[in-house]
């Protein structure tokens, strides 16, 4: 009970000291000059309050000179007549000044702070609300200066709407924005609705501001900050955003956070493997990798700027890690190409990355002939000539090989053939130098031969192998029909011919010449007995011949008769009949062989030919070669045949003749022919029985018949075809034809040489001047059935 009175007393001491204060002060500001003069104040300041929070007002109450001070302090609120807070300094200093409040719900929650500063001194107000807006006004009066006033306007700070992001085509974004391009464009709207003061609207991303300007007027409502980023950096992958709106750092920031859909380009792309030399002949493989790409990227090759198609690819894709392995064959057109790995982000257009390296390709050699000197076929004989082995090859080639019409060329100093690694050098090249020449070049690779480079030697005229020195002989008042075979390149131009007597050497006048294909004719009558020899020159391009071919005059003489015959079956079935040529006795010289059928009776004997029996025997045919070697197909199986070989020329024929007597061509022992079927006798089977006997006799009794009738037919012919004999007296004028006769080589293959018309006129003349002197008889030359240069057949 003493407790509660004690409490009491001193609550009523309280009051009863509050109301003296207030009552003091009151007195004090009656009698202190409030008038409107006193009142003159500058502008207002706008002090900015948040709901609930506390507020502090400024008041400047530093004195006017040095040597004066504060007396008192007070606050009053818009036109409120009473102050709402007070200081009362006039006791001592003012941080020891008795500080007073109404005590009404504004005051209550007020407290002026005396500063170190004068001009920091404030006035704070704890949890502010609507209610306490206002222009508040400080009154500061000073012992020995006039009185100061300072207004604050105190007003609340109202927060804008919560920010809307919009992207580029005006749709809201909700949380995430996107899909944006590494390096390309960003665009994103940030947009508030009122706010007081005006409020900011600013882009943060990771901490760090971006964009802090207003796009929007002034005395717009709708506040709005575009975002434009004009590359967007890879750091957004992944991240945020933000957009803040605040009227007042007082008030804090409304934020509306997104996440940044971005779709990056590759970042790294190598060829991690080796870069060895490859070979054409094996295949390879070469690793590929790539990263920073989202979504993962896609890998592809090119080589020499075309993308490989046929080759073999493994891949392995992670979500930020490509990895390709190419198999690859080259070939040698791919050395020094590049060889490129690409990256591509499939969702992004254009976004690529590569690396590239240029391979080296290991291939046999590609090797081609080259004139060191340009020089171009074709060239004259005697020229030094000089081939590169142009090659392009990896590895270098170490090995080099020089051909000649397919056959190796060894080096040969005294040749002039000088083979020395990819050159060769010819010196003073003739016409066994002409030909196709080629290289051959190695490596660790393989050998690779070259095309052929044709080399054409040109060179002057000389005289065709054989024809270098020949012997002519020459007839009495007869023409001299002597042929010049020369070989030259290029063509003759001119030929000329020179003979030679006792008188010396002179050149061949009013003769006919007629030149064609390399070939010179000469008709010529010697016009002196004592010509030794003629001489034939040409001239081409390159220059005269210098060695002429020679023809040596010799007295004609009759032929030598062949030697060394021999009987042997042809290939195809018949008889083959081959000699051996003896001399010609100066003139060209045919062959005949004449044929005679034993079974036939000797005619007279003047028209018989003797044989080495002493037997005459009428010839059935005559074959006529150039060469001694004959080929009788018609001679019928089981016959006896006479065979006479002779040679013959313009002067004569040879004597005497080879005989071949009784020649057979034999009836094969194991096949007999009957009605087109034949039947096989075997002299180891069992004895034939009567039937076969009997069928083996009327074969026998059918071929004897048919002898027996051929053989008189053959008689009965040769018996109408008998002229009378005529005796002619051998004359004493020699029959001389005209240059221009012509005898018929009907019935003769191409093989046979065309003499001129004076030869061969003067050998069938002989011949019927020698027949003349005998009784008429069988002179039928009949042509072979096969005729080639080297053989006559029948």
């Amino acid at each position: 009970m003493r407790m509660e009175l004690y409490r009491n007393g001193i609550h009523d001491f309280e009051c009863q000291y509050i109301f003296f204060v207030i009552f003091v002060l009151l007195m004090d500001f009656s009698l202190s000059s409030d008038t409107p003069e006193s009142q003159r104040l500058q502008p207002a300041k706008v002090i900015w309050g948040v709901s609930g929070k506390d507020v502090e007002l400024p008041c400047d109450v530093t004195p006017p000179t040095p040597f004066d001070s504060v007396k008192m302090i007070f606050w009053f609120k818009d036109s409120m007549g009473m102050p709402l807070y007070s200081l009362d300094a006039r006791g001592g200093p003012l941080n020891e000044a008795s500080h007073l409040a109404v005590t009404d719900e504004l005051g209550s929650r007020s407290y002026f702070i005396i500063d170190d500063q004068p001009s920091n001194a404030r006035l704070r107000i704890q949890n502010i609300n609507e209610k306490d807006e206002g222009v508040f006004r400080c009154r500061v009066d000073f012992i020995n200066s006039p009185t100061r006033n300072f207004k604050v306007n105190l007003t609340l700070v109202v927060q804008p709407s919560p920010p809307k992001i919009f992207d580029v085509e005006g749709k809201e974004v909700i949380s995430d924005a996107g899909p944006f391009l590494e390096g390309r464009e960003l665009f994103l709207s940030c947009q508030v609705n009122g706010g007081r003061p005006r409020p900011s609207l600013t882009w943060w991303h990771n901490g760090t501001i971006l964009d802090g300007v207003i796009d929007s007027s002034k005395d717009s409502y709708k506040i709005v900050n575009d975002l434009v980023i004009s590359r967007l950096p890879r750091n957004f992958y992944g991240s945020h955003l933000e957009c803040r709106a605040s009227s007042s750092h007082l008030a804090g920031d409304l934020i509306r956070k997104i996440s940044v859909k971005v779709y990056l380009k590759p970042s790294k792309v190598k060829i991690v493997s080796s870069n060895d030399l490859l070979s054409v002949n094996k295949a390879h493989t070469i690793r590929c990798e790539t990263s920073g790409s989202f979504p993962p990227a896609k890998l592809s090759w090119y080589l020499g700027g075309k993308i490989i198609k046929t080759a073999s690819l493994t891949e392995e894709v992670t979500d930020s890690f490509t990895t390709s392995l190419l198999t690859l064959n080259v070939e040698a057109e791919d050395d020094g190409k590049d060889l490129v790995c690409r990256a591509d982000n499939p969702r992004y257009p254009g976004g690529s990355a590569e690396d590239r390296r240029q391979i080296h390709v290991a291939y046999p050699p590609k090797v081609a002939v080259r004139s060191d000197s340009g020089l171009t076929s074709p060239v004259k004989e005697g020229a030094n000539v000089v081939f590169k082995c142009e090659t392009v090859a990896r590895p270098d080639p170490h090995n080099y090989n020089w051909y000649h019409d397919g056959h190796l060329i060894q080096y040969n100093n005294t040749a002039g053939l000088e083979p020395m690694g990819n050159t060769l050098g010819m010196m003073k090249v003739t016409k066994s130098s002409d030909g196709q020449y080629s290289c051959s070049a190695a490596n660790s690779e393989g050998e690779t031969y070259s095309p052929p480079f044709t080399l054409t030697v040109q060179y002057a005229p000389r005289c065709v192998k054989g024809f270098e020195v020949m012997r002519v002989g020459a007839l009495s008042h007869e023409a001299l029909t002597v042929d010049c075979h020369v070989d030259a390149l290029p063509e003759v131009t001119r030929f000329s011919w020179t003979y030679n007597t006792s008188k010396g050497v002179l050149p061949v006048k009013g003769a006919r010449i007629h030149n064609q294909d390399g070939v010179s004719t000469l008709h010529f009558i010697p016009g002196t007995a004592d010509l030794e020899s003629l001489a034939c020159w040409a001239t081409n391009s390159v220059g005269r011949q210098e060695k002429p071919c020679l023809f040596y005059i010799i007295p004609a003489s009759n032929p030598e008769s062949p030697k060394s015959c021999q009987l042997r079956n042809a290939t195809n079935g018949g008889i083959e009949v081959t000699c051996v040529a003896g001399k010609d006795g100066g003139l060209p010289q045919s062959f005949v062989l004449e044929v005679s059928d034993i079974a036939i009776p000797a005619g007279p004997p003047s028209v018989t030919t003797l044989s080495d029996q002493g037997e005459r025997s009428l010839p059935l045919f005559r074959v006529l070669g150039e060469t001694p070697i004959f080929r009788l197909h018609s001679l019928e199986p089981g016959r006896e045949y006479q065979f006479l070989v002779y040679a013959v020329n313009a002067k004569g024929r040879s004597e005497p003749p080879v005989v071949l007597s009784k020649v057979k061509v034999e009836v094969p022992v194991d096949t007999l022919k009957e009605n087109g079927s034949a039947i096989i006798v075997n002299a180891e089977d069992s004895p034939p029985t009567s039937q076969s006997l009997t069928l083996i006799l009327l074969v026998l009794t059918a071929i004897a018949s048919l002898l027996i009738v051929g053989i008189i037919a053959v008689a009965t012919i040769l018996a109408c075809r008998k002229r009378p004999s005529v005796v002619r007296r051998p004359s004493t004028t020699r029959y001389k034809p005209s240059d221009d006769a012509e005898l018929s080589e009907a019935g003769f293959s191409d093989g046979f040489h065309r003499r001129s018309a004076h030869y061969r006129a003067s050998l069938y003349l002989q011949e019927i001047d020698r027949n003349s002197r005998q009784d008429a008889g069988p002179d039928l030359i009949l042509s072979p059935t096969t005729f080639c240069l080297q053989t006559s057949e029948y």
